[in-house]
């Protein structure tokens, strides 16, 4: 039901226009009626109807100031108009307030219900515009942050090598800044001794904190805006979107010195918001400055000296992310896509001396051979004969490494034993396996893809693709359910639940329990289960 209000002065009228009109069987429904448009004007400042029926001329403030009041104001209503043959040119005055009708003196049934039918076309009309702009609002809202997560990975692991694709993400992300001259950098920050981080200060589960970084950055305000291309171990990779209003490289102090970069300051300062958020020290090195977004995504072994020690540690780091995503692609048959990757690769390794590349490269066909092995066995037996470790430890020279993989790639493509890859629904089933055997355990998203032998941000959309959940809410909802299983023994004090699924501190297990429940452990354990028993938080 659409709502509606009537104000006339002649308590007769208005009454009338109340209660004679079958209001409900044209949509609307009557909730007040007002005898002057002062009346009006101030239910407007707490309530908003749909539709006001007023007279044009009354006491104190006439219909035309509550249309003017409506335009001035752009509410969200419609206003009609009731007026007498002598006024029509000031009802004809009134459209320039959006008027939406008028009707004249002496009013009858029918042409009410003829002209709120066709108002009643027009809001059904327009509320369902508004419904799928509200729908397609959240939709996007929705599919940004998966879009983020994609988007710069593919990009920096070199999967977007398409200038149109690159174009219409940053015309979602970035409707105002033009990709060909959108300045970004790639950092690296190191996170100081994480493995005491994470096991003393951090007090919930790995997967939270990545996601407490993700929804960090998303909020973060700096010249420049920044996205986790991957992070693995203490090593978080980010790329950083130039977005402020004017740009000055560098300027020049009293003493001949420079001011630091805007770059180096950007990402000095994230640093710093990072560390008094999150109480951790690290520190950050700026691997590339690119003044177009095209230009990054052209990255490889040749544009950075990977020769000292922190940048082989990034570079091993990345051959690991982009080892991921080649399994990924090959896990569920992609093999264009995997062949791609594994292009990039080469690109990085040829930096390395050959005995090295090589041994990586050996490294890389077996993990493909073994996934292969478990998710197209036929494929995989037919292949043996192609996987010949001794002939890629004889070759000299990077051209012949390249040669050699594309026939590899190539004989994927064309095998007759090609179908048959993993489907997304069977890997999500195996996640979920990896899931239940471990329930016991703080199990990470980043441990089960590695477990799958796919990248973490490919098993992160598969999840939610899938279930419908993102993978830390399908693993809280599985220990939640085991942890009333739990709470229906006895011999397990309430405390021992918490350990035993994994959780530090018990305050964070009873938040996750009673966001799940509705209730924490203990009250749980006596109201549902009839179990006495106390729970202590600290």
């Amino acid at each position: 039901m659409y709502k509606l209000i009537i104000a006339d002065d002649e308590r007769r009228i208005r009454q009338g226009l109340r209660n004679i009109v079958d209001w409900e069987s044209l949509g609307f429904q009557v909730i007040d009626v007002f005898a002057d448009g002062q009346e009006v004007i101030e239910y407007l400042e707490f309530a908003i109807p749909d539709v006001i029926l007023t007279d044009i001329k009354m006491n104190r403030i006439s219909g035309m100031e509550v249309a003017r009041y409506v335009s001035e104001h752009r509410l969200p209503c419609k206003v009609v108009l009731i007026s007498g043959y002598q006024e029509f040119e000031l009802a004809r005055q009134a459209v320039k307030y959006g008027v939406e009708d008028y009707l004249l003196k002496p009013t009858d049934v029918m042409n009410i219900e003829d002209t709120f039918g066709r108002i009643r076309e027009r809001l059904d009309k327009l509320y369902e515009e508004r419904r799928k702009a509200r729908s397609e609002k959240e939709r996007m809202a929705e599919a940004i942050p998966l879009l983020e997560e994609r988007f710069f990975t593919d990009l920096i692991m070199g999967v977007a090598d398409n200038d149109e694709y690159i174009r219409n993400c940053m015309g979602i992300l970035y409707p105002d800044v033009a990709p060909e001259c959108c300045r970004c950098l790639l950092a690296d920050i190191y996170i100081l001794d994480y493995g005491r981080f994470m096991e003393e200060v951090w007090e919930y589960s790995y997967d939270q904190f990545e996601i407490n970084l993700a929804n960090f950055l998303r909020i973060y305000q700096n010249e420049y805006s920044f996205h986790i291309v991957y992070k693995a171990d203490n090593l978080i990779e980010v790329m950083g979107i130039y977005v402020g209003a004017s740009h000055k490289e560098s300027g020049i102090l009293k003493e001949g010195k420079k001011w630091p970069a805007l770059e180096e300051v950007s990402v000095e300062q994230l640093l710093s918001e990072l560390t008094a958020s999150f109480h951790f020290q690290a520190e950050y090195f700026i691997r590339q400055i690119c003044e177009s977004i095209f230009q990054i995504k052209r990255l490889d072994g040749g544009n950075i000296f990977w020769g000292e020690e922190e940048n082989r540690e990034t570079l091993f780091q990345r051959l690991k992310e982009q080892k991921s995503q080649v399994m990924s692609n090959v896990m569920v048959g992609n093999i264009v896509t995997a062949q791609k990757l594994f292009h990039n690769i080469l690109g990085e390794l040829k930096v390395l001396p050959m005995a090295q590349r090589n041994n990586m490269v050996i490294d890389i066909l077996s993990t493909m051979h073994t996934v292969l092995g478990e998710t197209n066995r036929k494929l995989a037996d037919a292949m043996g004969s192609c996987f010949d470790y001794r002939a890629v430890l004889s070759i000299t020279r990077q051209e012949e490494l390249w040669e050699y993989m594309d026939r590899i790639f190539d004989w994927i493509k064309n095998a007759k034993e090609k179908q048959g890859y993993l489907s997304a629904d069977s890997l999500i089933s195996k996640a979920k396996e990896y899931i239940r055997d471990n329930i016991y355990r703080d199990i990470s998203q980043e441990e089960t893809a590695n477990h799958l032998y796919i990248s973490s941000s490919y098993l992160s959309r598969m999840f939610r693709k899938q279930t419908g959940e993102n993978f830390l809410q399908y693993v809280t909802r599985v220990k939640m359910e085991t942890a009333i299983e739990l709470l229906k023994d006895p011999q397990y004090k309430t405390y021992q639940v918490c350990e035993k699924l994994g959780y530090k501190t018990p305050r964070y297990f009873s938040r996750l329990f009673r966001a799940h429940t509705g209730m924490n452990p203990s009250e749980y354990r006596g109201k549902v289960l009839h179990i006495g028993g106390e729970f202590h938080e600290e």
